[in-house]
């Protein structure tokens, strides 16, 4: 089914064709990739098809009664309600339709040979089993835990969360809406790993339409089927994902760079023949015709794509010994509390290492210890024979000059760099023309993080360290950037959630979990095939919220009223039962997702300096993290029997259904 239309549909600016003749159908189903460069009209066209714009010519049809969920990436405002509330609002109907289902029954009960009021019912119950009403608060509960909320901010005003977190309650409302057209402007910007790979799992199982615009190339590939291009107001499309996109553009753009040389050269042969017997008499018939071949030759449309690439290069690594950094028995403890124990790394020259964990696990105070911002509470960490480290943290914008230009700033440290070299070197970090003369003081924070980490490229030095160098970048200049690290000679530590970022980059991780080191070789595909992460697995392991089993009542075809009257007399002999198991599942579903919310706040507290000042509650916090964790075994083999009993109720409902027609 064709969802919506673009029919020759072009954007005007003052100077500047923005979209020209842009055809465009999606269907129910297909997931696109919408790229481009930056300013190359991706945000309009998303703005045109939800109808918040208008374009300056064609014309854009809908389907009847077509839904559009909008993500845009940013100006989004919550209400005063509290989270729930807020998220629980972007149901569809549910409510209404609860309040409907309630009164009928009652009548039912009191009028049970009403034929007619008993096959509304049926009807109702029938949509409200598609609609999953009886997981409904457990399905609020997924998204908002999926997305990365916990447990205690459920009762905060939606309207007191940051800007980042705004726009995670806006996506969590448009996921639960389930609408036929899904547009996401950039959905990852605000998302962490865990948050990440479970919206991939989400977006894979929705069967509406989606457009998603997104730097994040890995997530791009896992969860788009086809590709739509932008550039310089023209509209191409490609089937397959974003690695598939960028083979068939390349091979494309060099059959229109070779058939624009062939006709080149075709055409400059011509013009030597018209040129060389112009003047003679007896070849100006021939002459005559090459003209008019000349004029009716066609001009290929290809022309190098609009999208700039600058390369730059690390300044060389010094030499160094072969151990660059060395941790023997180190642990980090603040009072009694201890953030890791036993940690021995060793880290040699050449080696290019990713760190992962979960929030608060300890990879800042790891990589502090690393730079000798903080020493261990025991054992050994000392940097190797002439090392020098360079470290890009995510407060890095705090070490800027506000009252210098971008350009200032690069020019204070650069030791004698060409002002043309440093502009290309901005101009990797999206700081063009006359961009680089703006005060650091007006810039934003993705601004002078992205400069802070152009700033670090001016220092020679043989070990790195860099803390999520990609949030602020397009994939333009992350290209710029892994191509740089790739050709680096030094020692390199990344701390990043861009799982192909880190694929392309490190042969090595490490990973911090509960307190204890492990190292993992090879990549990051490698480590999390082998933490249970296989290709296809995009759900968080260990995920209660998405176990929950969904009874599969849709029907299709023509009911009689008898079959439906017998239908809603089933329906309603087994509901009682049903809904004393889903509770029961309901139950023990939110017992442990608060008890994993819990301990997981516990364990972000951990990692955080301040708590270790006081030793009662430090204390008091370790005995209800392992409380939690001795009580969570248990908790899940109740909710695993109740929701086997519940999936045994709901098939033999299904079998009885379909005996009855």
């Amino acid at each position: 089914m064709r969802l919506i239309h673009l029919d020759d549909v072009a954007v005007a600016l003052p100077g500047r064709i923005l979209l020209e003749r842009v055809a465009w159908s999606v269907f129910r189903g297909e997931r696109y990739g919408l790229v481009g460069a930056n300013g190359s009209g991706k945000t309009t066209l998303m703005r045109l098809m939800v109808g918040e714009s208008e374009p300056s010519h064609g014309a854009i049809s809908r389907a009847r009664d077509l839904t559009i969920g909008y993500l845009p990436q940013e100006g989004v405002a919550q209400k005063e309600r509290e989270l729930f509330v807020e998220a629980w609002n972007g149901l569809p109907d549910l409510p209404t339709l609860e309040k409907e289902i309630a009164l009928l029954r009652e009548y039912v009960a009191s009028e049970p040979h009403d034929s007619d009021s008993l096959e509304r019912l049926g009807v109702l119950q029938h949509r409200w089993e598609d609609l999953e009403g009886y997981r409904a608060e457990a399905k609020v509960s997924g998204v908002l835990f999926g997305l990365g909320f916990k447990e205690s901010d459920f009762k905060r005003p939606a309207n007191e969360f940051s800007g980042g977190w705004q726009m995670r309650i806006a996506l969590a409302k448009l996921l639960l809406h389930d609408p036929d057209l899904l547009l996401l402007d950039e959905p990852t910007n605000h998302l962490d790993l865990p948050a990440l790979i479970w919206l991939e799992g989400f977006l894979s199982g929705f069967d509406g339409a989606l457009i998603m615009v997104s730097h994040d190339r890995g997530f791009l590939d896992r969860v788009i089927k086809r590709t739509a291009e932008l550039d310089r107001g023209k509209l191409t499309l490609y089937q397959g994902n974003y690695s598939e996109y960028e083979e068939q553009r390349q091979e494309r753009a060099m059959q229109r760079e070779a058939e624009a040389a062939r006709t080149d050269e075709e055409r400059k042969r011509i013009e030597a023949f018209i040129e060389r017997f112009r003047y003679k008499a007896s070849k100006a018939r021939q002459v005559q015709s090459r003209v008019k071949q000349l004029e009716k030759m066609e001009v290929p449309e290809w022309q190098p794509s609009g999208q700039k690439r600058v390369r730059f290069h690390f300044p060389p690594a010094p030499s160094s010994g072969r151990v660059v950094f060395e941790m023997q028995d180190v642990a980090k403890r603040y009072d009694s509390i201890e953030v890791f124990k036993d940690i021995n790394l060793i880290l040699t020259r050449g080696e290019k290492v990713a760190l992962v964990g979960i929030n608060g696990a300890g990879k800042s105070t790891l990589c502090r210890l690393i730079v000798g911002a903080e020493s261990p509470s025991s054992g050994t960490a000392n940097p190797g024979h002439n090392v020098s480290v360079d470290f890009f943290a995510q407060d890095a914008d705090f070490h800027l000059n506000s009252q210098l230009t971008i350009l200032e700033q690069l020019e204070a440290e650069a030791g004698g760099a060409s002002q043309a070299w440093l502009r290309s070197l901005l101009g990797a970090f999206l700081f063009s023309g006359d961009d680089v003369f703006k005060k650091i003081s007006v810039l934003s924070g993705g601004e002078k993080s992205r400069l802070a980490l152009a700033k670090m490229l001016l220092h020679p030095s043989n070990f790195i360290i860099l803390d999520e160098p990609t949030n602020h970048l397009d994939m333009a200049s992350q290209a710029v950037l892994l191509e740089a690290l790739k050709a680096y000679e030094g020692t390199l530590l990344v701390v990043s959630h861009d799982r192909f970022f880190l694929d392309q980059l490190v042969d090595r991780v490490l990973e911090l979990e509960n307190g204890t080191l492990h190292d993992w070789p090879g990549n990051l595909s490698d480590y999390l095939a082998r933490k249970g992460f296989g290709a296809g697995s995009a759900i968080e392991p260990g995920s209660i919220r998405e176990r929950i089993p969904v009874a599969d009542s849709r029907e299709t075809g023509y009911k009689t009223r008898e079959q439906k009257r017998i239908e809603a007399q089933i329906r309603n002999r087994n509901s009682s039962l049903l809904r004393d198991v889903r509770h029961e599942v309901k139950d023990l579903q939110s017992q442990i997702d608060i008890a994993e919310t819990r301990k997981r706040e516990i364990e972000m507290q951990l990692a955080e300096e301040s708590l270790y000042k006081d030793g009662e509650k430090c204390r008091q916090l370790l005995s209800e993290y392992d409380r939690i964790r001795s009580e969570l075994p248990a908790m899940l083999t109740a909710w695993e029997s109740a929701a086997s009993r519940l999936d045994d109720l709901e098939r033999k409902l299904r079998e009885e259904l379909e005996g009855s027609g």
